[in-house]
């Protein structure tokens, strides 16, 4: 691999990270809409939560499935790559998002830190989080989201194909 595709490389996470957290941001925003909700402060940090999701899911699941794509050449391994690394990356990271908001509303409830009493409701409210998250927060990401992690995923695999062209 050369410094140019490096850099290459380099920019296509870049423009995935700018391009899939306002995407994420959006399907939170539609939802609230769809639902008939006013845009409040509330819709907006939910629609920070999943931009912030989308940002760090784009930005853990791209150069990961670079490197695999780097070693499986077939084109429905790479598109399964990024298409489940982004997926899941992305719920993982909003997920991760939703315990960080829960966590910083509960802590003036919880006991003394790294106490015995604040491990377990600190376990209990993560266990909490995950159940709404998943009650939700996957109506967010699912049905809509999935054309858009098509579409990211066929990208994925056309600039793949590209790449290995230009290398033969």
């Amino acid at each position: 691999m050369t410094v140019r595709s490096h850099k290459g490389r380099a920019l296509e996470v870049s423009i995935a990270a700018l391009l899939w957290p306002p995407a994420m941001a959006a399907l939170a925003g539609f939802h609230v809409l769809r639902a008939e909700e006013a845009m409040t402060a509330r819709t907006l940090a939910l629609m920070v939560i999943y931009g912030l999701g989308g940002l760090t899911g784009a930005l853990l699941a791209w150069p990961l499935a670079l490197w695999i794509a780097d070693r499986r050449k077939a084109a429905t391994a790479r598109f399964a790559a990024l298409f489940l690394l982004l997926g899941l990356g992305t719920a993982g990271a909003t997920a991760f998002c939703y315990f960080l908001q829960f966590r910083l509303y509960y802590a003036a409830f919880h006991q003394t830190p790294l106490s015995r009493d604040w491990i377990l409701e600190t376990l209990m409210t993560g266990a909490n989080a995950g159940y709404l998250f998943a009650i939700d927060g996957t109506r967010i990401l699912l049905p809509a989201g999935l054309p858009l992690l098509v579409c990211a995923a066929l990208i994925f695999v056309r600039q793949r194909s590209r790449e290995d062209s230009r290398a033969d």
